[in-house]
């Protein structure tokens, strides 16, 4: 699916920006990972991760 700006171009720039800007980053993607897979052995489940140094949530 291609992104359209609002006079209904497609615009591949700003949808690959706006794609990206809510995909988890892969360093904290993988921590991620290797979280959830440790919390799943005791029978929990990670539900989010904040990072320390920017603030920003990541809710899966």
């Amino acid at each position: 699916m291609s992104y359209k700006n609002n006079e209904g171009y497609p615009d591949p720039t700003a949808g690959k920006a706006v794609r990206s800007a809510g995909r988890m980053p892969t360093h904290i993607y993988n921590a991620f990972c290797v979280l959830n897979n440790t919390a799943g052995l005791l029978g929990l489940e990670i539900t989010g991760i904040r990072d320390r140094k920017t603030g920003k949530e990541w809710k899966k």
